[in-house]
């Protein structure tokens, strides 16, 4: 067995990878070496294959990691195991059976208390003590224990893992609270029908009434403040079942209730589907009782055709025609023209002065559209150097498709 000043030591230089491979303890018995590997390596990425291969070595030889019987293959030292997890605060939830047998001895050191006393043993009365002190110590662990699991068990159904499967969840819940929270319920009742808190307060009165009868009889200091130690544990042994029971329910109870309305709700709904599936829906739910997300068909009322005509009739209406315009043919529309306006610009400038603009246009630029000459009209009248005067006469000139009558501009020099 290696000495536990060198285990520690070691726990505290791989503390990391030991911390990982407890809280996968929760799902495998035992590791393989090449997994083993594998999980050095990814808690341990800068280490090479060699480094993993001397850690590994390491954690063998200062007993963290043993090898199981009849196998290659390797487990945490459970001692370890045990102190990691109450140092993690990670345990399994235990059983109240544990703790009835724990009362059952706390009995039994009782009884040999009171032989002790009567024979006047104070060695035995020292092991007495030292029995339900022991006991007494082991309850209040075994309280802190199980509420941190109480508050594991909780914290797994409210998360969205979705490794763990819903169902799983609420049943381990529903286990928890009936296998563990009901039976201490019961067992600590402080009534006649419970054996916990009974028990306690017999325990308490014992180790004061052995004190004083110590001291009359001129017993030992320190066994009179053993037992009076012993009573002070079973103050607090009192005190904390209490807070531990009433946490555990108040961290259970909401879960449990939610679970069970689900439950019921999940019931309903495939009973009813069920009836559904066999009757109909008209023979399930009768008229008045119809589900209450079906929509309800609105009502309308408007003007028939035959009342419209009747009173056109009797207005004397008369529709009115509209005339759609017609049919426009594509070769119709149009097209944009290349136009060199500088160019035109120049030729205007040589030509000046010009007496009548658009004929001008016309005679040298009759091959553009109308649209295109209207269009260069209306620029070349407004050149900044150039003096536009309309004439006094108007003039009709035909252009391609149309014919205009305008006031014709007389260009000249400015």
């Amino acid at each position: 067995m290696i000495n536990p000043r060198s285990l520690v030591r070691a726990l505290d230089k791989h503390w990391d990878i030991i911390e990982y491979l407890v809280a996968l303890g929760r799902e495998h018995i035992a590791f393989e070496r090449d997994d083993l590997l594998a999980l050095l390596h990814k808690v341990y990425p800068q280490d090479s294959h060699e480094q993993q291969l001397e850690r590994l070595q390491q954690l063998v030889n200062s007993e963290l990691l043993i090898a199981m019987s009849h196998s290659d293959s390797l487990q945490i030292n459970e001692n370890v195991s045990q102190f990691v997890s109450s140092l993690m605060h990670e345990h399994e939830l235990g059983l109240s059976d544990i703790l009835k047998a724990r009362i059952v001895d706390i009995q039994a050191g009782l009884e040999q208390l009171h032989q002790a006393m009567e024979n006047r043993d104070m060695a035995a009365l020292q092991n007495g003590a030292i029995r339900i002190d022991k006991q007494l110590r082991q309850i209040l662990q075994q309280l802190e224990q199980d509420s941190h699991a109480i508050q594991a068990i909780a914290e797994r159904a409210k998360s969205s893992d979705e490794r763990m499967p819903l169902a799983h969840r609420y049943r381990e819940v529903l286990d928890a609270y009936d296998q563990y929270v009901l039976p201490m319920e019961e067992l600590m009742d402080t009534g006649a029908g419970g054996n916990f808190y009974p028990l306690l307060e017999r325990a308490e009165t014992v180790m004061e009434s052995l004190a004083q009868a110590l001291a009359i009889q001129g017993g030992l200091y320190s066994h009179q403040q053993m037992l009076r130690q012993v009573g002070f544990r079973v103050k607090d042994v009192r005190q904390n079942g209490r807070v531990s029971l009433k946490q555990c329910t108040n961290t259970l109870m909401p879960l449990r209730e939610e679970i069970r309305r689900h439950n019921h709700l999940s019931a309903a709904i495939g009973q009813l589907l069920g009836q559904v599936r066999k009757k109909g829906l008209d023979r399930t739910f009768s008229g008045q009782c119809l589900p209450v997300w079906r929509k309800e068909r609105s009502v309308t009322v408007a003007v028939g055709p035959e009342l419209l005509n009747l009173m056109e009739q009797v207005r004397g209406y008369q529709a009115k025609s509209v005339d759609f315009p017609e049919h426009t043919e594509d070769q119709l529309l149009l097209t944009l023209e290349k136009v060199d306006e500088d160019a035109i610009r120049r030729h205007l400038y040589r030509s000046l002065p010009v007496p009548d603009l658009m004929r001008w246009l016309v005679e040298h630029y009759g091959t553009f559209q109308d649209a295109t000459l209207l269009k260069l009209y209306h620029k070349l009248i407004r050149l900044p150097d150039v003096n536009a005067t309309p004439n006094q006469e108007s003039v009709r000139i035909t252009l391609k498709q149309v014919a205009i009558q305008l006031h014709s501009h007389v260009m000249e020099s400015a």
